[in-house]
């Protein structure tokens, strides 16, 4: 009986074997692509896999990975440089690179001369700690001075960054926005800047984030140019 067992039991122990060791490599007979549309030898990670028989070459059009993130565009893939502030996201990790800038007093504005490019998740996140999404300060070391700080008579300083010294006129600021028109207040209940471009609607005026939707909304004289 030991014998019969062991007759029988070795030769199923080496079909096993067989199985799990050499059957995958066989791999069915068939090796599977997926599209690369663009030719940037990064295949379609959305796109079904395609089978083709092993001892074929690959096809035309098909690469042996599926993890491009955009097989529409040949400037993304994985690996690829990011180009920062066009909101695509090149090398596929699932973020974007934005310009920020080092606003070392944390008053909402950077240091035009201190910009450095960090990657975040979407366009409507926050800035980092210690960053800006807008340059416009002209003392990163003086939270009381930024574009949007009144100016004050006789410090001797530009509180509100608009090249002048101790000059203060007041704007009327019809929307709320701390951004004056270019209209002159009656009295000094309004703003000492006049850089607001639409003062009828709070949410434009320089030094906020462009969106597409057919207006200037950071009054700089482009529409939907997004950054």
């Amino acid at each position: 009986m030991k014998k019969l067992i062991l007759k029988i039991g070795i030769p199923v122990t080496l079909l096993l074997i067989a199985v799990f060791i050499i059957g995958p490599a066989c791999n069915d007979g068939f090796a599977y692509y997926y599209p690369d549309n663009d030719n940037d030898s990064f295949g379609d990670s959305t796109a079904n896999s395609t089978a083709f028989q092993v001892s074929d070459p690959i096809p035309d059009g098909y690469v042996e990975n599926y993890t491009d993130c955009d097989d529409t565009n040949a400037d993304v893939y994985p690996g690829a440089t990011e180009i920062p502030d066009n909101l695509i996201d090149e090398d596929c990790n699932g973020q974007i690179a934005i310009t920020f800038y080092v606003d070392k007093d944390e008053d909402g504005f950077g240091n035009p001369d201190n910009p450095v490019v960090i990657e975040v998740d979407n366009f409507d996140d926050n800035a980092p700690n210690g960053y800006s999404w807008f340059a416009g300060d002209c003392d990163d070391n003086n939270a009381s001075v930024n574009p949007k700080a009144d100016e004050i008579r006789g410090n001797d300083i530009d509180d509100n960054c608009d090249g002048e010294i101790d000059i203060v006129e007041y704007y009327i600021d019809e929307d709320g926005d701390g951004y004056g028109s270019q209209n002159f207040a009656a009295t000094d209940d309004g703003v000492t800047n006049n850089l607001d471009c639409d003062d009828n609607n709070a949410k434009v005026h320089p030094f906020t984030k462009e969106i597409k939707d057919g207006i200037d909304n950071d009054c700089d004289g482009l529409i939907d140019e997004i950054i």
